[in-house]
């Protein structure tokens, strides 16, 4: 018990003698300068520099013989970093490409959801049908269709796309495919009526019964591309109504007799209006609400109701 307590005291005097030299060894340092001022060095910073270069080797040694080791966590560290912005990459093009997925989608549902909703009860419609290619020349405007004779399609059938908008007439008719004759064709002529905004709704194809009335002041005429290329409807008589803005629909009948369109299918609306005194008709240049470039899918009317009657 005496000799526990004699080295517990002989262990707390050498502390303190350790830690009086230290504070001993400082002060001179401090007091000693630096060696960098120009002055001469003290024997605390003599030491210190030779022992510096006497190790300057040992930390060369040293850093030689680890660098490798560094090198090679550095390389894996990199090789990790980007094998992990690798897989970033693939997982971003892969949501990217779900996005633009599924924004065809969403537009190709709403193409179809609108083809569908612009169905009227009194056409009777062939299957739904794709624009394969457009086909014609400088004279010609024609498309090509997937729908033929084994589909109840037939020759100079009305073609509609959207809220029932005439994109033109069936011909050429085979067995699977069908041509598409446009209404901007110069071979194509339907009979048409001039309606005011007012009088024609063309979500519905409803043309008011105050359109359609004997004696009315409404024009009428056919609809033709003219050898100059104008789109437009001639023999409308003077004395009719006609003016831009107004919109242009198939009549129908013309003379008592049917034509190859039912009446009511929006053509587009006129874009100008000009007559001169010595002529008996207006020549009235329209803007056909169908782009050929723009279409994918169309309906083919194969009857409706009041047809020959």
């Amino acid at each position: 018990m005496g000799r526990k307590k004699s080295s517990a005291a002989s262990g707390f005097a050498a502390l303190c003698v350790l830690c009086v030299v230290s504070l001993a060894l400082f002060t001179v340092y401090v007091k000693e300068g630096d060696c960098s001022a120009g002055g001469e060095c003290g024997p605390l910073h003599t030491v210190q520099l030779g022992a510096a270069e006497v190790l300057q080797p040992v930390r060369g040694v040293v850093g030689a013989l680890f660098s490798p080791i560094r090198d090679t966590a550095d390389r894996v560290g990199n090789a990790f970093d980007k094998g992990e912005e690798e897989r970033l990459r693939a997982e971003l093009r892969d949501t990217e490409a779900l996005a633009a997925q599924t924004s065809r989608l969403q537009q190709e549902n709403e193409r179809l959801r609108g083809l569908l909703e612009g169905q009227r009860t009194v056409y009777e419609y062939g299957p739904l049908a794709r624009v394969v290619a457009p086909v014609g020349d400088q004279f010609s405007e024609r498309i090509v269709i997937d729908v033929g004779t084994e589909d109840g399609i037939e020759d100079n059938q009305p073609v509609v796309v959207g809220e029932n908008t005439l994109v033109g007439r069936t011909t050429n008719v085979s067995r699977h495919t069908a041509q598409v004759m446009l209404i901007t064709d110069r071979m194509f002529f339907a009979g048409v009526r001039i309606v005011p905004p007012a009088q024609f709704d063309p979500a519905s194809s409803e043309v008011s019964p105050a359109v359609t009335a004997e004696g009315v002041p409404f024009g009428q005429g056919m609809l033709k591309t003219s050898l100059e290329g104008y789109f437009g409807v001639d023999y409308v008589e003077q004395s009719l109504r006609a003016e831009e803005g107004d919109y242009v629909v198939t009549s129908g009948r013309a003379a008592g007799r049917d034509l190859l369109e039912p009446p009511g299918l929006y053509v587009g609306t006129v874009e100008s209006v000009t007559s001169q005194d010595i002529d008996q008709f207006k020549k009235i240049v329209v803007d056909p609400a169908m782009t050929p470039d723009d279409l994918e899918d169309v309906r083919v009317i194969v009857d409706w109701a009041g047809k020959g009657s």
